[in-house]
């Protein structure tokens, strides 16, 4: 007898799992989602952003009248991106590490430094945002704010330029900035569905039972000479047919 190895699985094989299965596939995504969302609340180490903002303006050197021009603000946005660069650099994190004695009290060297640090040009304008993360909302905002101010300091050593202000310093955070707990939340009940989803694909093709007359024909080559109908008597219950000689 040669057997059919390719076997399909259909979207109503699925579905039907899917009903018989119902209150345990809903469990498992309840018991993924909660321990997401306690795992956020409770487990992990709560996060806190400050940020302070700078922005690029023209070189006051240079500066004969207080007109700017569009290329001006051009010039501004592109440097933007230098001085991002220039601010993860260890030519500010030294002294930043140092004035506040960051590496003694934190352990917190360059490298920690670049990860904690984030700068970002707010909606592609001369507006540069300091956002420093931490667990401590005091010294993310301590930070932020030493940030803004050594880079404003070395600039002009650095570029020959004076052309950046601190427009707002950054103020201590009052709730944390993560983790989120809806996102996590989210996440575990993704996960739980793939779960739920592997746990179908195992059924069915450890299911070895053949059901339809079109799952039959899938697995052998042999033609389907007739088939015997179920009836259901007057009591609901199935009726045997049975062949006369």
């Amino acid at each position: 007898m040669s057997h059919n190895d390719d076997y399909e699985i259909s979207l109503v094989q699925i579905w039907e799992v899917i009903k018989k299965n119902f209150v345990i596939f809903l469990a498992i995504l309840i018991v993924f989602g909660t321990i997401a969302f306690a795992g956020s609340k409770f487990l992990m180490e709560k996060k806190y952003s400050a940020t302070a903002t700078l922005i690029i303006v023209k070189d006051n050197d240079n500066a004969v009248s207080q007109t700017f021009t569009y290329s001006d603000v051009q010039l501004s946005q592109k440097l933007v991106s230098t001085y991002s660069q220039i601010m993860l650099s260890e030519a500010i994190s030294d002294t930043v590490i140092a004035n506040l004695d960051l590496g003694n009290k934190y352990g917190i060297d360059s490298g920690i430094y670049k990860k904690i640090v984030d700068i970002t040009n707010a909606n592609n304008t001369e507006i540069m945002e300091v956002s420093v993360t931490t667990n401590d909302p005091h010294l993310s905002a301590d930070i932020a704010n030493e940030v803004v101010e050594v880079f404003q300091e070395k600039i002009y050593d650095i570029m020959n330029v004076d052309n950046v202000t601190i427009l707002n310093k950054a103020k201590v955070p009052t709730a944390p900035s993560g983790p989120n707990a809806k996102i996590n939340t989210a996440i575990g009940v993704l996960v739980g569905m793939v779960v739920c989803f592997a746990i179908i694909i195992i059924k069915l093709l450890t299911d070895t039972k053949v059901k339809t007359e079109e799952e039959l024909k899938a697995i052998f080559d042999y033609p389907i000479i007739g088939l015997i109908p179920d009836f259901l008597n007057s009591n609901g219950g199935k009726k045997k047919v049975y062949g006369s000689k």
